[in-house]
């Protein structure tokens, strides 16, 4: 089995859960607010195919993605399900965990496995990580300013 490239960030929200989990799992809206993800359609249930196009550094690319989890409140999963994920398969999960004081901590994570994930990550790693860290940022500003 191959070891894993994995990328994680996270943030704290003021905000409740339901409403961060909102604004994800609302895929026809990510070119409101996520700049990474600048354009998403689709719907939000098990099983179901997002057609998405990502921002990776100063390129843009359109992949499908397979909705692997649902857990409204906590949890969306995916897939990517591009000619590449022969060579470094994604699955990236993005969690919602209430915080003792207020708030939640919005989770991004994204392991890559397959024979060619180094070079995977050279070639898109940086641009993988900034775009995850924008994420987060435009997730947290949009959902507090909502509040």
């Amino acid at each position: 089995m191959f070891r894993k490239i994995f990328y994680s960030t996270h943030i704290d929200i003021n905000a409740d859960a339901d409403d961060v989990f909102a604004v994800i799992a609302d895929f026809d809206g990510y070119h409101r607010w996520n700049p990474w993800l600048i354009q998403a359609q689709g719907q939000c249930r098990e099983g179901e195919i997002a057609d998405v196009t990502v921002r990776l550094g100063a390129k843009t690319m359109k992949v499908k993605h397979k909705v692997l989890e649902v857990v409204p409140g906590k949890r969306l999963r995916w897939c990517d399900m591009g000619w590449f994920t022969l060579f470094a398969y994604g699955e990236r999960s993005r969690s919602i965990e209430a915080l003792p004081g207020g708030g939640v901590r919005y989770r991004n994570e994204l392991p890559i496995t397959g024979p060619l994930r180094a070079l995977a990550d050279m070639f898109t790693g940086k641009a993988v990580r900034e775009g995850m860290a924008a994420e987060n940022l435009a997730l947290k500003q949009f959902v507090e300013a909502a509040a």
